[in-house]
């Protein structure tokens, strides 16, 4: 899990969730990245967010594109947070837990993204679940914050 559980907490206390965007936002910065396009076709395909924090892009998804989305976040602030502003959205299903687990019991999907939270997890245990758990040709689109040998971060996108 990464270390931001505490700002989590504070911002599950203070009743904070960002606003649903009209486009989901791939890194920290605003402009950051293509818009939702890059998933593909969405409307009644089943979708997997891989940490999806508040559910505010999951959300997007559901209402703006038709995806059936099931929304899997380890954070048990974050998904506390999610369930308590959407947990009624039509489309979506909130799943608090680990995504691998997760993977093991459902049926494949078309499309996964993540958005910064890959780096979160050990790639050996998380991608060979994902392959395992994504329909043949299904995308996989992701972002990760790096850094480069400036210290500038900046986040890429990938799709695989």
């Amino acid at each position: 899990m990464c270390m931001l559980d505490p700002l989590r907490q504070m911002q599950l206390d203070r009743g904070y969730v960002p606003p649903v965007p009209e486009q989901v936002r791939w890194g920290f910065w605003d402009g950051v990245g293509p818009g939702d396009d890059v998933l593909g076709p969405l409307r009644g395909k089943q979708v997997l967010a891989v940490g999806s924090g508040p559910g505010h892009h999951v959300v997007h998804l559901a209402r703006e594109h038709g995806a059936v989305v099931d929304a899997i976040e380890l954070s048990p602030t974050q998904h506390r947070r999610a369930v308590q502003h959407f947990g009624d959205e039509r489309g979506v299903r909130f799943v608090q837990g680990g995504v691998v687990e997760h993977l093991h019991t459902a049926e494949p999907y078309d499309v996964a993204y993540a958005i910064g939270t890959l780096a979160c997890n050990d790639p050996h245990y998380l991608l060979p679940a994902l392959r395992d758990g994504l329909d043949d040709a299904a995308p996989l689109v992701f972002s990760a914050l790096r850094t480069n040998l400036h210290g500038h971060a900046h986040a890429p996108l990938g799709r695989l």
